[in-house]
């Protein structure tokens, strides 16, 4: 199996939550050092609360698959190893744009999604599957050594008000 599909299988949990993160449009989530590490800026939002995001948000990643944000993230070619065992998928690139406001950068190791292993397939396949009915986005990752987490509370989406019946 290539480096390439291993990768397309072993790692949809982490683009699905880097997409969740950067095009949720709303604020980034406070940062939850394990460490003694500041959170980055954030940008003012009237939409959602600075640490949520929507179901249908969640749904449309999921739907247009791990495929679509390949293109907007990169990672080192192989996964990182501490001790000699599988520790997480260092971010060689993020597309400007899309992250700004997200608190991953180049360097940082993805460790863990949603609280569940991404080492293998089919972990990362069940990651990828749990956020759809998930009440909260976490992204586990380390940064210059110490260990750090993304979270956002999924919200059910608003039911569309209807147009008054009685109007002609």
């Amino acid at each position: 199996m290539s480096l390439r599909t291993v990768l397309c299988l072993a790692v949809p949990p982490l683009f699905t939550a880097l997409t969740l993160t950067a095009c949720s449009h709303a604020e980034a989530p406070p940062v939850t050092p394990v460490a003694s590490v500041s959170p980055a800026p954030r940008p003012v939002s009237t939409a959602l609360p600075a640490d949520s995001i929507r179901r249908s948000a969640v749904m449309n990643v999921i739907q247009a698959g791990p495929g679509a944000f390949l293109q907007k993230v990169s990672l080192d070619d192989r996964p990182v190893l501490a001790a000699g065992k599988f520790h997480g998928f260092r971010i060689a690139g993020l597309e400007a744009s899309l992250f700004e406001g997200v608190d991953l950068k180049p360097g940082d190791v993805v460790t863990r999604i949603g609280g569940m292993p991404i080492e293998h397939p089919e972990e990362a396949l069940e990651a990828f599957r749990a956020l759809g009915i998930a009440s909260e986005l976490r992204v586990a990752y380390d940064r210059d050594g110490l260990s750090r987490e993304i979270r956002y509370s999924i919200l059910e989406d608003e039911p569309q008000k209807r147009a008054d019946a009685s109007v002609p």
